[in-house]
């Protein structure tokens, strides 16, 4: 594989190693002077009047002179915040300072601690500086090559902060604990095996994926914060992390690398698209009713959010993928997809009377800074890829027939289900060194997430195949029962995208027994 930029090569940067904790006994990472790493927090904004504490943090911040201490927006369940109730006139009992700065002082205007300590910076309501990379670093994507394939993917100075920030496992978790109570969350399998829905039951929001416009809301308002911070970060380079004006519809408004793969969106994308790009005309339709309804519906109901990501997925070079659910911010057309969310968003709300910098929107928008952090402490941030060994050749059926359905530029089933960051934990292939017979014996008869009563493969029994459902379309009228059923077409844009002869060896193949390779 390698790495194309004229900067330093991918994962050069320093990575930061964070043990679990339980928020008893909770650890805090070393902040400099200038910059918080992701689980920072805990100065104080006092001429705001308002805590810049973590929730959840063991350490508290009072508010300042005439300030009244509130517990961020959005902490969830109504969860300890870790912040200390005072108002103006004297300090924070009972909290100890975080990051190694000082308790706040209250009847202060500074944000610094008490007297002589050094002002530690939070980045979720100050900001970032310029990164020194901002200076020499390239315009637009990196080229990150493999199995003959090239993805688009952020320059090497932005992987390596992310990386050292925490950010990919705390974007990771985000989702992840939003998907407590469908059956859909899964354990952090390169960070440690963290799943946050069985070891930090304390902090599963009340606002779960798609079940609401809360959900809707913080979804808009979390990639809000990323995007703000890495334009902060590289200014120079704000044009990287920014979206379409518009939904793209044509392949030069792609990068280069990707204009010859363009293909037409499905009909229900491009009717989505268009109400997206103009949501003040469609106010009194479905979807549109609140900002929180309007992010759902970007998110889960219209297709749009799950079609921008298949869209741009390499079968066979997934390590920073969009399919990649470990991390898919590494990609460059995550920021273009997100960026286009995020202007679409202001859209709406310009219709609404209402403007970017509304108290509201920086309140939401701080409440995801706070529980990135959050998440960020409690995983292992390990995440990375590596090069493996090609499995042993095996034979068969599935071998000769079935899994190149999966592998095929046009299904790009394993740009989200390859050998690092799958979707669900399927792996389907997408690498030499994935042996099909492991991918056979984690189909058959196992149970389908997102499945309800359903299998992936019941051998003989293509109808009642959860896998088969899924990518012939068939899954909405199957009978699914439970609160578990996801039954969208899949791979995701709407259509079905396997032709009628693979629908036929798929089925043939269950059929027959679903033998696993020699």
């Amino acid at each position: 594989m390698s790495f194309v930029s004229k900067h330093r090569p991918f994962g050069a940067g320093p990575r930061v190693t964070i043990a679990a904790f339980t928020f008893a006994s909770l650890g805090l990472l070393a902040c400099s002077a200038s910059d918080s790493p992701a689980g920072a927090g805990g100065s104080l904004n006092a001429a705001a009047g308002r805590s810049g504490g973590s929730p959840g943090a063991a350490g508290a911040s009072a508010a300042g002179a005439g300030g009244q201490n509130t517990s961020v927006a959005g902490s969830p369940n109504g969860g300890a915040s870790g912040l200390a109730s005072s108002s103006g006139g004297g300090p924070a009992q009972g909290g100890s300072a975080p990051q190694g700065g000082a308790t706040a002082q209250g009847g202060g205007s500074s944000s610094a601690g008490q007297a002589g300590a050094a002002h530690t910076r939070d980045h979720c309501v100050e900001g970032y500086d310029p990164d020194p990379s901002d200076a020499t670093m390239a315009d637009g994507p990196a080229e990150y090559t493999k199995g003959g394939q090239i993805d688009t993917v952020d320059q090497p100075a932005v992987i390596s902060w992310m990386q050292a920030h925490v950010w990919e496992q705390a974007h990771f978790q985000w989702h992840n604990i939003r998907r407590c109570t469908n059956g859909m969350a899964t354990a952090d399998q390169q960070g440690g095996g963290v799943n946050p829905c069985l070891t930090h039951k304390e902090l599963i929001p009340t606002n779960q994926e798609g079940k609401g416009a809360g959900d809707g809301l913080e979804f808009l308002a979390m990639h809000r914060h990323m995007i703000q911070s890495l334009k902060q970060l590289w200014p120079k380079h704000a044009a990287n992390f920014e979206g379409w004006d518009h939904f793209p519809t044509k392949k030069t408004d792609v990068p280069a690398q990707w204009q010859a793969d363009f293909q037409d969106w499905a009909a229900n994308v491009t009717t989505a698209a268009a109400k997206a790009d103009d949501p003040a005309s469609h106010l009194k339709e479905s979807g549109f009713e609140s900002e929180g309804a309007f992010g759902q519906w970007i998110q889960s109901t219209s297709g749009l959010h799950g079609a921008l990501h298949f869209k741009w997925v390499r079968t066979m070079n997934s390590d920073h993928g969009l399919g990649n659910q470990f991390t898919n911010i590494d990609n460059y057309m995550f920021w273009k997809m997100h960026g286009w969310i995020d202007k679409v968003w202001d859209r709406y709300r310009a219709a609404q009377g209402k403007t970017p910098n509304d108290q509201d929107i920086k309140d939401a928008v701080l409440a995801q800074c706070r529980q990135m952090d959050q998440l960020a402490i409690i995983v292992n941030p390990s995440l990375g890829t590596t090069d493996c060994t090609p499995a042993a050749k095996q034979s068969g059926v599935f071998v000769d027939t079935i899994r190149p359905i999966f592998e095929s530029d046009t299904n790009k089933c394993t740009g989200c289900h390859g050998r690092v960051g799958a979707n669900a934990n399927l792996t389907l292939g997408g690498s030499d060194c994935v042996k099909s017979s492991d991918i056979v014996a984690a189909l058959v008869n196992k149970p389908a997430a997102g499945g309800g009563q359903f299998k992936l493969i019941e051998p003989g029994n293509p109808d009642k195949s959860w896998l088969y459902l899924k990518v012939t379309g068939k899954a909405a009228t199957a009978g699914c029962t439970g609160s578990t059923c996801q039954t969208g077409t899949m791979p995701q844009g709407g259509a079905v995208t396997l032709t009628q002869a693979q629908q036929d060896a798929l089925r043939k193949w269950i059929t027959d027994g679903a033998v696993a390779p020699q």
